[in-house]
């Protein structure tokens, strides 16, 4: 299976089912808060919103329904 995006393809496969919701992913984006604004308007439910963390980026992060993280982030400029 593949999902894309923005010219960005993503292919995922099957698993076994005992490692269901033992996995993530992390994707960079440009803006963290307009694909938040995104989802947020289809619908998603977004447990993890987007969040400045102190390793200079921001972060979001959704749960598939096999309990699987994807999170999405953008570093943030820095300071000084």
């Amino acid at each position: 299976m593949c999902i894309a995006r923005d010219k960005v393809a993503l292919h995922l496969q099957s698993f076994k089912r005992e490692r269901a919701g033992s996995t993530d992913a992390y994707l960079w984006v440009s803006d963290v808060d307009e694909l938040y604004a995104e989802f947020s308007d289809k619908g998603a439910m977004v447990p993890l919103p987007p969040t400045n963390q102190t390793w200079a980026t921001r972060e979001m992060g959704i749960r598939d329904p096999d309990g699987n993280v994807l999170n999405f982030g953008v570093r943030l400029p820095k300071n000084g």
